[in-house]
C-alpha cells in the first residue's frame, strides 16, 4: 500500500481525503466516495487505486526465446459436446475444499479418459492447479491433460508434476517415465511393469535402491506384490538390515510369503513353537501363548524388542502381534484345519486376542474374502485397522449386506462413514442399493433433521457422488421448506448440483 495512504489509515480518515487525483480516475474515485462513513470510502478508494497500480505495471521483456506453439489437440472436448457444460462445472471451485468435489473431479476426468477426450483450453490451467494442491488426483488428471496441457505445464515452475508425462502411446520412450517423472508417475510404471516382467521390474528397482529416499523405497518393495518370486528374495533380503522401518516391514511381510526364504523359515518357526496342540475331555484342541522374552536375533527380521510407549498392547502381546501379522493367512487354516471363521472365534476366545486379531487384520487383503468376512464380525473399540478399511476389500456387492439401505439405521451405529470411506475413486454404489438408499436420502429434504445435524448434510452430499449413475434420474427438484436455514438451502443446491452434474456425465457422448 502506498505511505500516504498507511499514514492517513493511522491517523484517522475523518477529515482529510487521502486521495487527490484528477483525470476519469479521479471521477471514479469520486463516484465510489459517496458513503457519508469516510472509512468506507477510504476502504473503496485505496481498492480502486491497488487495481489501478496493478494494471499500470509493466515488465521487463524476456530474453529467453518464446515457446514454440503447443501441438494441435483433435481429442479435445468441444464447447458442443453434452458434457461440456457439466465438466466446466466440475472444475469451476477449482482445488476441491471436500470429498465430494475430489471425487467429482475423479468421475468427469474417468468419463473423458474412457471416450478418449481431453480437456478443452480454458480448463487447463484450474485442472493443473488442482493437481498442483492435490497430489491424489494427479493421476487421474494427467491422462486428459492432452498435449496443449503438458505444453502449458512446461511454461510454470508449479506444473512441472505433469511437464513430462508420457501418453500410452510413447511406448518406445516409456522408460523416460523411470528416468525423468515423479514418485507417483514412476510407481505406476513399475506396477505395469511388474505385471508383465516381473524380472525386469526387480532389476530395475534393484540398481535404483541407493538413490531412493526412504519412502519411496517402502512404495517400490510394496509394489513387488505383484508377481510375487523366489528370485525376489536377493533383492528383498538385504532390506531387512534398511534404515527404514516402513522399508524393513515390507521386505519382510513380502519375504514370509515366500515358503522357501530364510525368513519364512525362521518365522515359522519361530511362532509354531507358540502354537501346541492339546488332547482334553473334549477332543483336540489349539492352545497359542506369547514368547516369554524377546529373541535377540528378531532384529534381523523386522521385529522390535521394544514396545512403543502409546501401544495398547502389553510387551509379550506386543512380540506376539508382531510375529502374527508377518505370517501369511493361509498358514493358520494350514496348521489347525480350521477356516477362517473358526479361527477367528478361537482367537476372541484366546488371552491373546486383541495381539492375534489385530496381528490378522492388518494381514488380510483382498484374495482373502472370507477371512474379512470374518475378521468384520469380531471388531472391538481401539482397533488397529477400521471397519471402512476391511469393508473397502470387499466387491462392493458383498460389502452391501454389512449396510442397512435406511439413511437412519446407517446414520445410527456410524455405518454412513463406513459406506462412504470404503468406497475407493471410481467406485460407485450397486444400482439395487443406490435406488433404495436415495428413497431415504431424499425425505431428509423433507423434515427437519438437516437443521442442526452438519454431519448428515456432510455425508448426504458424499453418498450423492457416490450413487449408481442408473438410480441419479429419480432426483429432479427437491423440495424446499420456507424456514430453511442457509446451511439447509447450501445442502439442497450442493446435493442438486451433484446430481445434475453426475447425471449430464454419464448421459452418451
Amino acid at each position: 500500500m502506498n505511505e500516504r495512504w498507511i499514514k492517513s489509515a493511522l491517523i484517522g480518515v475523518q477529515t482529510e481525503s487521502a486521495f487527490e487525483i484528477d483525470g476519469a480516475i479521479g471521477a471514479l474515485l469520486a463516484r465510489v466516495s459517496e458513503s457519508p462513513d469516510p472509512a468506507l470510502n477510504f476502504a473503496r478508494g485505496s481498492g480502486v487505486l491497488a487495481a489501478c497500480e496493478l494494471a499500470s505495471r509493466s515488465l521487463d521483456p524476456s530474453q529467453q526465446p518464446l515457446p514454440a506453439p503447443a501441438k494441435a489437440d483433435p481429442n479435445t472436448l468441444s464447447r458442443s459436446h453434452p458434457w461440456m457444460s457439466a465438466i466446466t462445472e466440475v472444475f469451476a471451485s477449482g482445488p476441491p475444499h471436500q470429498a465430494y468435489e475430489a471425487r467429482l473431479i475423479d468421475q468427469a476426468c474417468r468419463r473423458l479418459a474412457d471416450v478418449g477426450l481431453t480437456l478443452p483450453p480454458i480448463l487447463l490451467p484450474t485442472a493443473l492447479h488442482t493437481g498442483q494442491r492435490s497430489q491424489a488426483l494427479r493421476s487421474i488428471l494427467l491422462p486428459v491433460l492432452g498435449p496443449r496441457g503438458r505444453w502449458l505445464a512446461a511454461q510454470n515452475p508449479d506444473w512441472k508434476y505433469a511437464a513430462s508425462v508420457l501418453t500410452a502411446s510413447d511406448e518406445d520412450s516409456e522408460m523416460r517415465v523411470w528416468q525423468e517423472a515423479n514418485h507417483l508417475d514412476r510407481l505406476a510404471f513399475f506396477r505395469r511393469l511388474r505385471a508383465s516382467s516381473a524380472g525386469e521390474a526387480r532389476e530395475l528397482l534393484q540398481a535404483s535402491l541407493s538413490e531412493l529416499a526412504a519412502t519411496e523405497r517402502a512404495d517400490f518393495v510394496s509394489a513387488m506384490n505383484v508377481n510375487l518370486h523366489a528370485d525376489d528374495a536377493h533383492l528383498l533380503d538385504p532390506l531387512l538390515k534398511d534404515r527404514s522401518r516402513d522399508v524393513r516391514f515390507a521386505a519382510a511381510r513380502l519375504l514370509a510369503c515366500l515358503p522357501d526364504s530364510a525368513h519364512a523359515q525362521r518365522l515359522i518357526g519361530w511362532v509354531a513353537a507358540l502354537l501346541v496342540q492339546k488332547r482334553g475331555l473334549l477332543g483336540k484342541s489349539w492352545q497359542l501363548d506369547a514368547p516369554q522374552s524377546a529373541n535377540p536375533t528378531w532384529g534381523q527380521s523386522a521385529i522390535e524388542a521394544t514396545r512403543p510407549q502409546h501401544d495398547p498392547l502389553g510387551e509379550r502381546a506386543w512380540w506376539l502381534y508382531q510375529l502374527v501379522r508377518q505370517v501369511p493367512l493361509g498358514w493358520w487354516t494350514a496348521q489347525t484345519g480350521m477356516n477362517p471363521q473358526g479361527l477367528v472365534t478361537w482367537a476372541i476366545k484366546s488371552d491373546w486376542s486383541a495381539a492375534l486379531i489385530g496381528a490378522w487384520q492388518e494381514r488380510v487383503d483382498a484374495k482373502d474374502p472370507e477371512w474379512v468376512e470374518a475378521l468384520l464380525g469380531a471388531r472391538k473399540p481401539g482397533a488397529r485397522t477400521s471397519t471402512s478399511d476391511l469393508l473397502a476389500l470387499l466387491p462392493v456387492a458383498q460389502r452391501e449386506k454389512h449396510w442397512p439401505n435406511q439413511i437412519d439405521a446407517l446414520n445410527k451405529d456410524g455405518g454412513l462413514n463406513d459406506v462412504i470411506a470404503s468406497c475407493a475413486p471410481g467406485e460407485t454404489l450397486s444400482c439395487h442399493y443406490s435406488k433404495a438408499l436415495l428413497t431415504s436420502m431424499l425425505t431428509c429434504f423433507e423434515d427437519d433433521r438437516l437443521r442442526h445435524d452438519y454431519g448428515l448434510r456432510v455425508c448426504l452430499l458424499e453418498l450423492a457422488s457416490l450413487l449408481h449413475p442408473d438410480a441419479l434420474g429419480r432426483v429432479i427438484d427437491l423440495p424446499r421448506r420456507a424456514d430453511e436455514t442457509p446451511a439447509m438451502a447450501d445442502c439442497t443446491l450442493a446435493f442438486e448440483r451433484i446430481i445434475h452434474v453426475r447425471a449430464a456425465l454419464h448421459t452418451h457422448p
